[in-house]
């Protein structure tokens, strides 16, 4: 199981790796900062910036997020 704390570390490094525009990226940042993370509505904000090739860890670390938070 995925502590918050985990959840909030792993959407930190996700934003930082894959979100380029500095609109979306201050958003989802305003959202990874809430004390009750909106895992959901994060990984909505994220997955239009998954259009290049994540790496077999990044899938299974947005899995992971899925299965314990959505």
């Amino acid at each position: 199981m995925m502590t918050t704390d985990e959840l909030r570390v792993h959407f930190v490094y996700l934003v930082g790796a894959y979100v380029t525009d500095p609109a979306t990226n201050a958003r989802l940042w305003i959202l990874v900062a809430q004390d009750d993370i909106p895992a959901k509505g994060i990984l909505a904000g994220l997955t239009p910036c998954l259009s290049v090739v994540i790496t077999d860890t990044d899938a299974k670390i947005i899995k992971d997020i899925a299965f314990n938070f959505c």
